[in-house]
């Protein structure tokens, strides 16, 4: 099980086993042009997570490897990567790849746009059961996947005695070799910014619910020519009116 910590009181190297080691940072993505002040509280969790995982390489092992979720190449390509999806953690995982670390490629591309596609599946309101056990099935076994590669991929690029970084998100499913330390890093600008997200989703639904009941509860509206037109019988071509006429199937 993962060590969750917070502040890191520089324990004693002796207390901790020599082997393998994971840093595990759960990922908090924010694109240029968010808000001021999700990027004011994102600008602090990387700096938090900078912090702790310099006390960590001063105390245990040093980094020697990176891994980001959604990167599927390595080098210097993966970094342009993560400059592009994950700014404000890309200059604190460049420091660390000039130094004693490299970014490794973590995934499959086309298991995750896989899942991708059907995760959007089961968004889509299907009405058959069938079609919907169909989706989730194959999600499930998509998503399966992905996180086997994932385990395997940090199995076989670590090494003895090394250790890395993991910047991934929570409801991730990599299995860590017995082998392998992992520590948790959580520190409290984490939960600043999930609260942030969370109160913006929660007041975006409430908009969009006030949104909703306004248009069900607004009279219809009717122009005073439809009023006048109203009951009265058109004449088609041969005299007729139009509820003589025979009605146009679409097939």
């Amino acid at each position: 099980m993962a060590e969750k910590l917070t502040q890191i009181p520089k324990p004693k190297a002796a207390s901790f086993k020599a082997g393998r080691k994971i840093y595990l940072v759960a990922s908090m993505f924010g694109f240029q042009g968010v808000p001021n002040e999700l990027e004011v509280k994102l600008q602090s969790y990387w700096s938090d997570v900078r912090s702790q995982i310099e006390n960590l390489e001063q105390t245990l092992t040093q980094v020697t490897h990176v891994f980001h979720e959604g990167i599927f190449e390595s080098g210097q390509t993966g970094l342009d990567a993560i400059n592009t999806i994950n700014p404000y953690a890309h200059t604190f995982i460049n420091t660390l790849c000039k130094s004693t670390a490299t970014l490794e490629s973590l995934e499959d591309r086309s298991l995750v746009q896989e899942e991708y596609d059907w995760r959007m599946c089961s968004s889509a309101g299907v009405t058959s059961e069938k079609v919907y056990s169909l989706i989730i099935n194959n999600l499930e076994d998509t998503t399966n996947k992905r996180w086997a590669h994932a385990s395997k991929t940090i199995d076989e690029l670590i090494p003895k005695d090394d250790a890395a970084l993991l910047i991934v998100n929570q409801n991730h499913k990599i299995q860590f070799p017995e082998d392998m330390q992992v520590f948790y890093i959580s520190p409290p600008s984490f939960d600043a910014v999930k609260r942030w997200v969370d109160n913006q989703i929660k007041l975006m639904v409430e908009a969009q619910r006030k949104s909703s009941d306004v248009t069900e509860n607004e009279p219809e509206k009717t122009s005073d020519k439809d009023k006048s037109d109203k009951g009265k019988e058109s004449t088609n071509d041969n005299g007729g009116t139009d509820k003589d006429k025979p009605i146009d199937y679409p097939y």
